[in-house]
């Protein structure tokens, strides 16, 4: 056989495409056996079934709507199967769900989302005042399945004209859905990768509020695409947690997992592609806590995978932590720059994944530098002047109070943002965003009408910029016209460095609980 297409088709099989798959669910799979009843098969395909693609959570929705509302039984167990065998045809591609991974866990996203164009406005003015954009972006359907989602929508919600009455809703959704139909096209179905992701993996990740960790996990398979899943991590706080638990792979690359951290519940979302873990994991609420990392496979090669701080201040002598597996011992001799205006002080080893890197940056303007160890590359970092001023992540914050054992209090983490101004001090594109600095944080009160109280009923933020709602969603007595503990107020980041102090401002707002999570 030619080459060519020989490496042509592994590749399919490793990374993954989207492709034509006949008869996706054979006559012994549990998807055609549940949804039979229902949706009729032509040439060996189920109606509406194989006309959309999305994602594991949205599949589980779909189907707890099929159990709720049109009576289909699942038994214990059945669910897990239904959504791999849905997943492995029926799926997003790492891509597009790429886009819409900040809904994969409920965490209360602090992701603000803003139409672009007037197509989008028009979207977000139907169809966004009750679901997220990222819940409709996470849909690929056919043109007869869009076509048939206006009159779902009425059959679901008969109040929904009514609800909508500042526009003919009718006219408006036949609108969104054409444009929908093009822009979120089937196209076909997803032919899942056949690599696993079990072995041993070296862990790099970062929480706001508490910095930077490193771990190893180990992923062992237990057959049918479930695996045991353990490891530790260590922070730069000092801290360190151990976790163990249990991980299920989707369509070849979507991993879910669902582990315990000393002791505490998480949930994770993450991509398995390219041979590289991506994603979340995210302590349930009230400890809402939330992690992005990248896990890479342990090998015999060397490699340098991070390094901390990546930005470099005039005439300051930064420690630069480079991490990765199987780190050469080292001097400064070792350490090679792309710059002449970077001074290599000294190096040294502190452990296989770990070198400590003391540099100094001579120049005065910005621009960047590559660091390499004995050739191997390490990465770079960005050079700059001095700081110039902060930002607070997010700008608008979102918080919700305790609205019972269902809807616990969601909280949101702050964090500070360095920066550099750029040559036009008048295009904020040109500024140059350094890192994360470890400000402190308070609140202050946000005056938007006579006699503004909501500080006093809001409690207080954390020096380290977490936020917890400390109210339950009841009338607070004594409080103007009953209300309860919601409201918005200034969030206040200071950060000192030197001689030289930063400020900086963001919002919190804190709202009732979110009674409707699926919507989103």
């Amino acid at each position: 056989m030619n080459r060519l297409i020989v490496r042509t088709i592994t590749a399919v099989l490793l990374l993954g495409t989207i492709t034509s798959v006949a008869n996706a669910f054979d006559k012994d799979s549990l998807v055609r056996k549940k949804c039979i009843a229902c949706h009729a098969s032509e040439h060996g395909k189920l109606h509406r079934v194989e006309e959309l693609r999305t994602t594991p959570e949205e599949w589980t929705v779909i189907v707890d709507r099929m159990h709720r509302l049109y009576g289909m039984r699942i038994k214990e167990g059945e669910m897990a199967t239904l959504l791999k065998e849905l997943c492995a045809t029926q799926i997003l591609s790492p891509e597009e769900a790429a886009k819409v991974a900040y809904i994969s866990l409920f965490n209360n996203p602090q992701t603000i989302e803003t139409p672009s164009g007037d197509d989008e406005t028009h979207l977000f003015t139907t169809c966004v005042r009750c679901h997220s954009a990222a819940k409709i972006y996470s849909y690929r359907m056919t043109d007869s399945a869009w076509g048939k989602l206006r009159d779902f929508h009425l059959y679901i919600d008969p109040a929904i004209m009514g609800q909508m009455r500042e526009m003919h809703w009718r006219t408006e959704a036949d609108t969104a859905i054409e444009w929908l139909s093009k822009k979120l096209a089937y196209n076909s179905a997803w032919t899942a990768p056949q690599e696993k992701p079990d072995g041993e993996w070296f862990i790099l990740g970062n929480e706001p509020g508490k910095g930077n960790y490193h771990g190893k996990a180990s992923l062992k398979s237990l057959g049918d695409d479930e695996f045991s899943l353990e490891g530790a991590l260590a922070y730069s706080d000092g801290t360190g947690e151990t976790f163990s638990g249990e991980a299920t792979l989707y369509g070849g690359y979507a991993l879910r997992t669902r582990s315990h951290h000393n002791g505490s519940a998480t949930m994770g979302a993450f991509s398995f592609v390219d041979g590289t873990i991506r994603g979340e994991h995210q302590h349930n609420a009230p400890d809402f806590r939330t992690s992005s990392s990248t896990w890479y496979p342990i090998t015999g090669d060397s490699r340098a995978l991070r390094m901390t701080p990546d930005y470099l201040l005039n005439g300051e002598e930064t420690t630069v932590l480079i991490e990765g597996i199987g780190l050469p011992e080292v001097d400064a001799k070792d350490i090679a720059v792309s710059s002449d205006e970077v001074e290599v002080v000294q190096a040294a080893r502190s452990s296989p994944e770990s070198i400590e890197v003391v540099l100094v940056y001579r120049g005065t303007g910005h621009g960047s530098a590559s660091v390499s160890i004995n050739g191997l590359e390490a990465g770079s970092v960005k050079l700059a002047p001095g700081i110039d001023f902060l930002s607070v992540s997010p700008a608008m914050g979102r918080a919700r109070v305790n609205g019972g054992v269902y809807n616990p209090a969601e909280g949101v983490q702050f964090q500070a943002l360095a920066w550099s101004s750029g040559a036009n001090a008048d295009d904020p594109a040109d500024d140059y965003l350094l890192g994360p600095v470890a400000a402190k944080f308070t609140l202050a009160e946000e005056k938007t009408r006579p006699n503004d109280d909501d500080l006093i009923y809001l409690g207080a933020i954390q020096a380290d910029g977490t936020y917890l709602p400390s109210s339950d969603y009841n009338p607070i007595p004594g409080r103007e016209y009953g209300g309860e503990g919601i409201g918005m107020v200034k969030v206040i980041a200071e950060y000192t460095r030197g001689v030289d102090s930063y400020t900086a401002e963001g919002r919190l707002v804190v709202t009732v609980p979110d009674y409707i999570q699926r919507l989103r």
